[in-house]
């Protein structure tokens, strides 16, 4: 029953996930900041890596517009919700942590980038510290010749 209920979860979560992201963007008015460059860059066909810390996730598969992204997931149970939800705005996702399965993580990633994805790394890491720049995502960098761009999602209530 148990395994049935989790397959279940599996299913459904991921699917209400990405009904409530689009439903919020369609509640929200959306402002670039500093956008400018990178989207010529992606217009010019560049890639880079996209880092945003781990309390940013949930909007960040509206802010991308480029043309193929490759996200880095942790191996926990939270990380396969979280692959299959990116997957509805058709971002692909390699498994892998620093604390599990880095190995298969810097692989996936070192493929994507070779395919020609950019990539999408929370280079804070599951483990933390919370908003502090683990090496990493400065490792991957120099192994792809990619650039790092750090893109934030934020919001506020409207003003009266």
């Amino acid at each position: 029953m148990k395994d049935f209920l989790n397959r279940v979860l599996l299913l459904v979560v991921p699917y209400i996930g990405y009904l409530f992201i689009k439903l919020l963007e369609k509640t929200m008015r959306i402002s670039y900041i500093n956008f400018v460059s990178i989207w010529k860059d992606w217009q010019e066909g560049k890639k880079c890596i996209l880092a945003f810390w781990h309390g940013r996730l949930s909007m960040m598969p509206l802010m991308y517009r480029g043309y193929g992204i490759t996200v880095l997931v942790s191996q926990h149970r939270d990380g396969e919700l979280i692959s299959r939800t990116v997957k509805r705005f058709n971002i692909e996702s390699v498994r892998g942590s620093s604390t599990r399965g880095w190995l298969s993580g810097v692989k996936g990633l070192l493929k994507a980038a070779k395919s020609g994805r950019d990539l999408a790394i929370t280079p804070d890491g599951p483990k933390g510290p919370r908003c502090k720049v683990q090496s990493g995502i400065i490792n991957i960098a120099k192994a792809t010749g990619l650039p790092i761009v750090p893109v934030a999602f934020s919001a506020s209530k409207k003003k009266p």
